[in-house]
């Protein structure tokens, strides 16, 4: 009897556990093709964004400082009430700082507090001060400035009295240079007439109140540069992005401690100021904060960063967010085809494939997300059209509940094209990126396969946010221990011009601070740094940002590689396609090298010999 037992030789993974095809993502997203576009598209939309800073700033246009952690986290009439108070007490905050700034210009009883008592240097710069004091109040007495002094101009525009206390201050910091200098050239010259057995420890003496002046006036023109932030506020992108940059570093934390939900019930249920008056089934109030919220927790907040910029800046938000869409459109269409033909394929086309086919479907690109939020701001709008019914008196109140059920239609195909959108962007670029269609198609693909698919693409979404956490950080540790080791070691070669930053810096630390893991580019201290220190320190930073933005390009490059390989995953599921199965254009197909013949079958040599003769 035959045995038909059959033996195991070899189980293929990949179709067992489909999802193990986003493990490739990494190796995909580290092209250089694609890590150069991502670059690119970054110091584009980045450059966009400050110069639009400096545009709105000659308006006086900017955000006051943690404005946008309190329009997420406070109910919107607080919020504007408290932005408003802000903003009203601009006038007189700007007058007294203009009224101390000429007062601390005349006394600097601010910079001389700091730098003490005691030491030769000191008590010669509070002689010159005083000196010099005298011979003003003998061409000129001084009178002390108060706010009343400057309020109406401050009332009519307190930007040019933030301007003015900006040049009283910088009169300020080069009296003081300039005192601080002839106070060092008087005691250097009293040292050389000491004994030689005393010049040694009078001038270590000497060095080391040099050192703690320079560090009294940073900290001077830090106090003063706080004062003025907190006047004027800071820049609508610098804002923006800090606030967002802050959430992706705690929504990544959130990954690390696999803690995905943690808070977001609570700040679903905040209170927004709204009475109830209902007296049947009170809601339940929920009152633990979590004191480490989960990544839902920081994806609503990133969202209501862009709520805040959409909604307090609409001018700037719609101006930016159109060329950062247009940019990804290019930028990222070209890093998704990219990543579709690699994925597909295992094939690699050049930068220029690459953009011009992006180029050739920009317009799909670009509309592809616009249109669900097109049609749901249209449906909004019918709605609050029909809802103007509801002001007619008397009659108003019935019709609007009458008719309500087709309020309720309208909020139940928003919310279908709502979820939609938030789960299926991910699916838009890369279906045009393999179908080479449009953005028509590709809205219906990316609905199709959330919906038919939702477990699936939930989990496929999953992996790929714990696997590109751990590249991401990987990639962000590799990049930290380049520059940490770039500043130990340039480090080692300079020996002083740290005194303007403390006894342990030198002229290293004053141009660039050492990086940490949560700061990679450590920061530029240009408050303390000299002219020349200036000049140098803007081209360091342009090579230290180019690593930071190396590190976020891959993070974009592995979000279009993973995108793209979930796309091709759930295709196959509902529509049966073979993950190999991608757009080629006709340009790229006359290129691509013709299948070798295959060898010709071996003739009947026993057909060919002729027959015997009979």
């Amino acid at each position: 009897m035959t045995d038909d037992r059959n033996e195991l030789r070899h189980i293929n993974w990949a179709e067992v556990f489909a999802f193990t095809h986003i493990f490739k993502s990494r190796q995909i997203a580290t092209h250089p093709t694609k890590m150069l576009l991502a670059l690119s598209a970054i110091i584009l939309v980045f450059a966009a964004g400050l110069v639009m800073d400096r545009i709105w700033s000659l308006a006086g246009q900017y955000s006051s400082q943690q404005e946008i952690f309190a329009y997420a986290n406070m109910p919107r009439e607080q919020f504007n009430k408290d932005h408003q108070a802000w903003k009203d007490a601009r006038p007189t905050k700007s007058s007294d700082l203009l009224a101390e700034a000429r007062n601390q210009a005349y006394s600097l009883d601010a910079y001389v507090r700091r730098i003490g008592y005691g030491g030769q240097l000191v008590n010669a710069f509070r002689a010159n001060l005083s000196a010099g004091n005298s011979e003003l109040d003998r061409i000129k007495p001084f009178k002390p400035s108060r706010r009343e002094d400057y309020l109406d101009q401050a009332e009519r525009g307190w930007k040019g009295t933030l301007q003015q206390a900006e040049k009283v201050f910088a009169d300020e910091v080069e009296r003081i240079g300039d005192i601080l200098g002839k106070s060092h050239r008087q005691v250097s010259k009293d040292i050389s007439s000491l004994p030689e057995d005393q010049q040694d420890s009078a001038e270590k003496d000497l060095a080391q109140s040099r050192a703690q002046a320079q560090l009294a006036l940073t900290e001077r023109k830090l106090d003063f540069y706080r004062q003025v932030q907190s006047i004027r506020g800071e820049p609508i992108f610098a804002s923006w992005i800090h606030y967002q940059g802050a959430c992706v570093g705690q929504a990544v934390a959130a990954v690390l401690r696999a803690d995905f939900i943690s808070g977001a019930r609570e700040y679903l249920a905040r209170e927004r100021g709204i009475l109830s008056a209902s007296l049947v089934g009170e809601p339940f109030k929920v009152s633990l904060p979590s004191e480490r919220p989960g990544l839902l927790y920081w994806l609503l907040m990133m969202a209501n960063g862009l709520c805040w910029m959409v909604s307090r800046h609409v001018l700037y938000a719609s101006i930016f967010l159109l060329f950062g869409l247009a940019v990804w459109a290019i930028f990222g269409g070209a890093i998704h085809r990219i990543a579709a033909l690699h994925a597909a394929r295992e094939e690699k086309i050049s930068m220029s494939q690459a953009l011009r086919f992006a180029l050739s479907k920009f317009f799909s690109f670009l509309t592809t997300p616009l249109i669900p939020l097109a049609i749901i701001l249209v449906l909004g709008l019918l709605t609050a059209a029909g809802g103007l019914v509801g002001n007619i008196p008397a009659i108003g109140p019935v019709l609007t509940g009458a008719m309500f059920f087709l309020a309720i239609g309208v909020g139940l195909l928003v919310a279908f094209l709502g979820i939609g959108l938030v789960a299926g962007a991910g699916l838009m670029y890369p279906t045009i990126a393999v179908e080479g269609s449009d953005s028509f198609d590709a809205i219906s693909r990316s609905f199709t396969y959330v919906f038919s698919r939702p477990w699936r693409a939930l989990l496929y979404g999953l992996v790929a946010l714990v696997y590109g956490t751990l590249c991401y950080l990987f990639v962000r540790l590799f990049a930290f221990l380049a520059l940490s080791a770039t500043h130990r070691f340039v480090g080692w070669g300079v020996f002083a011009g740290g005194q303007s930053l403390g006894a342990g810096a030198d002229r290293l630390d004053v141009m660039w601070s050492a990086p940490t893991f949560e700061r990679l580019y450590g920061g530029f201290n240009w408050l303390a740094m000299t002219p020349s220190e200036k000049i140098g320190a803007f081209f360091l930073a342009i090579w230290v940002l180019l690593i930071v933005g190396a590190v976020a390009a891959f993070l974009l490059s592995f979000l279009a590689s993973s995108t793209t390989i979930i796309y091709c995953l759930l295709r196959r599921i509902v529509d049966a396609t073979d993950l190999d199965d991608v757009y080629i254009e006709e340009e790229q197909a006359d290129q691509a090298p013709a299948a070798p013949a295959p060898p010709a079958a071996p003739q009947d040599q026993t057909a060919q010999e002729p027959a015997p003769p009979a």
